[in-house]
């Protein structure tokens, strides 16, 4: 710990709320997270250091503007999201987190202001199920190559995440098969590994299969993909 903020500590005339905040000022003032080596890097956040820089520079014009001196940079604020979304843990440890200094209500807010930018301005750009002709016989290309499977243009599955329980009244919807609550989550990727759909709003409850037969994404594969493909999946449990 810096000499400094170990004294800064030890002062018994300055309030411990004011020390508090003096220090979180001090450690986000400090604080490049782009300083780390590439392997820790990749380890905290699940992206690359050029991946983090272009995802920053596309956000950086919709972050609220910074009205204070102590208002939390951009960096620092997608950062804090993308390792509570890499670690699954709580607000306050991320916030803590990489010398971020942020606090548990501060964090709350960044969350909320960061996935709201990723939802309303990256997702469009980047998450699309329309294919072209060319895109979809680059695909049957590749996994015929890879699986001697015939005509697959992308694979789908449904994963489980994790939440905390919900209201007593509608646990039983969420209390997946393996005994947890969750929202059953389904995606679509493509050859390439990039996710062509996703579709989040199904309770933990819910069957994989139930999860497509009412989704967008299965009246689109009917209308726009050729004859003779497929979307690879596996059996349900």
């Amino acid at each position: 710990m810096d000499i400094s903020v170990a004294l800064f500590y030890n002062d018994e005339n300055v309030d411990p709320k004011t020390d508090v905040l003096r220090i979180r000022k001090r450690l986000r003032d400090h604080s490049n997270p782009l300083e780390l080596p590439s392997t820790k890097f990749i380890s905290y956040f699940r992206l690359n250091k050029e991946a983090f820089v272009f995802l920053l520079n596309e956000m950086e014009e919709h972050f609220q503007k910074r009205a204070r001196g102590t208002a939390v940079p951009p960096i620092l604020k997608l950062c804090a999201t993308l390792r509570f979304l890499a670690d699954g843990s709580y607000q306050k440890c991320s916030g803590n987190d990489f010398n971020v200094g942020l606090a548990q209500p501060t964090i709350s807010v960044v969350i909320k202001e960061v996935l709201n930018i990723i939802e309303q301005h990256i997702c469009g750009k980047w998450i699309t199920t329309q294919m072209t002709e060319e895109e979809q016989n680059a695909s049957k290309i590749t996994f015929y190559s890879k699986s001697g499977f015939p005509g697959v243009v992308g694979c789908i599955d449904g994963t489980h995440v994790r939440i905390i329980s919900p209201k007593k009244e509608m646990q039983h919807l969420y209390l997946n098969r393996k005994g947890y609550y969750s929202l059953n989550v389904m995606i679509l990727c493509d050859y390439k590994m990039a996710i062509r759909y996703v579709d989040a709003t199904h309770a933990g409850a819910n069957h994989d299969s139930f999860v497509f037969n009412v989704s967008d994404l299965k009246e689109h594969l009917q209308r726009n993909i050729q004859s003779n493909s497929w979307i690879l999946g596996k059996t349900g449990h």
